[in-house]
């Protein structure tokens, strides 16, 4: 950041991240500063990447579930093109260590996210070794940008077929978000 962060900023940052939809007024009121000094100074921290805001859903209110998946690769960019498609995939980390990348997946239930990993990442020909781990719950809420399906294909963005699938028919796995098999209601 070419600018230090002042105490101003500081505040506007702690207030926006307690009450997301606390108005610039109210951000005047309790700063002591004008509404357009209040205004700029949120451009100012959005222009620096300071402050950003994001449209999510709450997994903890939602009863979603969240998995860690840690994956060793020698070919993360093969794997994160795979993913990109996949309506489960939240976001991706570069680590260090045996596994090199760390996946968040989130899905209304534990079944359908273990299907995934199971049935397609660790199938995967450039994942060398994949480890799951469930996260049980947040701590703090946590926003996740959920991005519901609207146009459900036949066939899965990696081109599985949940209908003939034994773990969809055994209802072990809610189907594909993407596809027109999906069981669910919030992907």
């Amino acid at each position: 950041m070419a600018r230090k962060l002042d105490d101003n900023d500081r505040k506007i940052l702690r207030l926006l991240s307690q009450e997301p939809e606390i108005s610039q007024a109210n951000l005047s009121e309790q700063l002591k500063i004008s509404q357009p000094a209040v205004s700029a100074r949120i451009r100012k921290l959005q222009e620096k990447g300071a402050l950003a805001h994001m449209i999510g859903t709450d997994i903890k209110k939602a009863q979603l579930f969240l998995a860690k998946l840690d994956i060793a690769t020698n070919h993360v960019e093969q794997v994160l093109k795979f993913l990109e498609e996949c309506p489960l995939y939240l976001n991706s980390f570069l680590t260090s260590g045996k596994n090199n990348l760390m996946v968040l997946l989130v899905g209304e239930n534990i079944r359908s996210i273990m299907s995934c990993v199971d049935s397609h990442l660790r199938q995967n020909p450039f994942v060398k070794d994949a480890e799951f781990d469930l996260i049980i719950t947040p701590v703090r809420p946590f926003i996740v940008p959920v991005k519901p399906s609207v146009d459900r294909k036949k066939i899965t963005p990696c081109r599985a077929d949940c209908g003939s699938c034994t773990l969809y028919a055994g209802d072990r796995c809610l189907g594909c978000p993407a596809t027109v098999h999906y069981k669910g209601e919030l992907l």
